[in-house]
C-alpha cells in the first residue's frame, strides 16, 4: 500500500540521517519529496538514493533559520510540484555542548532557538498557504520527549526549544483545523544515530540508558520514518493536534 501516493511534501534537514530516511520512506509510499537542507552535498546525496529507489526528488539547499532562503525554498518546490500536500519540519541542531541553564551559553541557546523554532517558523508561514489551496493538508513537527521527561543529563536550550514545539504544534492544530490543515509533531526518544550516541559512548553510560526502555533498545531512523509517513498520510486523517512520544516506552518506565 502506497500511502501518499500522488503527494507533494516538503522534509527539512533531509540530508541528516533522520530526513533522510523518511525522503526515501516518502518517495517509497508514492510521494514526491522536496528535500530541504543547508548542506549541499547532503541533500543532493538523499536525492540521488531517492532517484536510484525510483523515487522523484527535488534537492533545495536552504538555512532554514533564514527566512528569505525559506520562502524561496518554499517557491521552489510549488514550482516543481505544482503545489504542496505537506512539510515535515525535521531541520534541527542538539549541540552536544547544551547543558543546564545555570551555566546557558547566550550564542548556543541563540543558534539552537534559531534553528529550531525559527525554522519550524519560517517554513511553516510560507508553506502553509500552499496547503490551504492543496484543500488539505498535514504539517508535521519535530518534538521530542525531553519536552516531557527531565533528564539527569540536561540540554536546557534543546529541551526548551522542543517543549515550544509541541505547544505551537497543538496552538495550530486549532487555528488550522477549520482550514483542513492537520498539525502534529513526533516526541522521538533517543534515536540511534552517530551524533546521539555520542551522548552515551561509554558501556556503562549505554546499559544505564537502555535499562530504562521496556523494549530494550534505542529508535532507528526507521522507527521515525514510518511514524512520520503515517502522521503525513491520509490513514491519520483524523489526527491533530497531538505530540506522538516514540520512545520505546521510557517515559512511561518509572525507574
Amino acid at each position: 500500500m502506497e500511502y501518499l501516493t500522488g503527494r507533494r511534501a516538503l522534509v527539512t534537514g533531509a540530508g541528516g540521517a533522520i530526513g533522510r530516511a523518511t525522503s526515501l520512506t516518502f518517495a517509497r509510499e508514492g510521494c514526491r519529496v522536496a528535500a530541504v537542507d543547508i548542506s549541499r552535498d547532503a541533500v543532493f546525496e538523499t536525492v540521488g538514493l531517492v532517484e536510484e529507489a525510483g523515487g522523484e526528488a527535488v534537492a533545495i539547499v536552504a538555512d532554514v533559520a533564514d527566512e528569505a532562503q525559506v520562502h524561496a525554498a518554499v517557491d521552489t518546490a510549488v514550482q516543481a510540484f505544482g503545489g504542496l500536500d505537506a512539510i515535515f519540519n525535521n531541520a534541527g541542531v542538539m549541540p552536544h555542548q547544551d547543558k543546564s541553564l545555570l551555566q546557558a551559553d547566550a550564542d548556543l541557546w541563540d543558534l539552537i532557538f534559531n534553528i529550531n523554532i525559527r525554522g519550524t517558523v519560517h517554513v511553516t508561514k510560507w508553506a502553509t498557504p500552499h496547503l490551504v489551496a492543496a484543500g488539505a493538508g498535514s504539517i508535521l513537527n519535530m518534538s521530542s520527549f525531553l519536552a516531557y521527561l527531565g533528564c539527569s543529563n540536561p540540554q536546557d536550550a534543546y529541551t526548551a526549544s522542543k517543549g515550544a514545539i509541541a505547544a505551537m504544534t497543538r496552538a495550530l492544530a486549532v487555528q488550522l483545523g477549520p482550514q483542513h490543515v492537520r498539525v502534529n509533531a513526533l516526541a522521538p526518544g533517543p534515536i540511534a544515530t552517530a551524533h546521539v550516541e555520542a551522548f552515551f559512548s561509554e558501556p556503562e553510560e549505554r546499559a544505564i540508558r537502555l535499562a530504562r526502555y521496556p523494549l530494550g533498545r534505542f529508535g532507528t531512523v526507521q522507527d521515525v520514518a514510518e511514524l512520520a509517513c503515517f502522521l503525513s498520510s491520509e490513514a491519520s486523517s483524523w489526527l491533530t493536534g497531538q505530540v506522538v512520544v516514540l520512545d520505546g516506552g521510557a517515559s512511561i518506565n518509572y525507574v
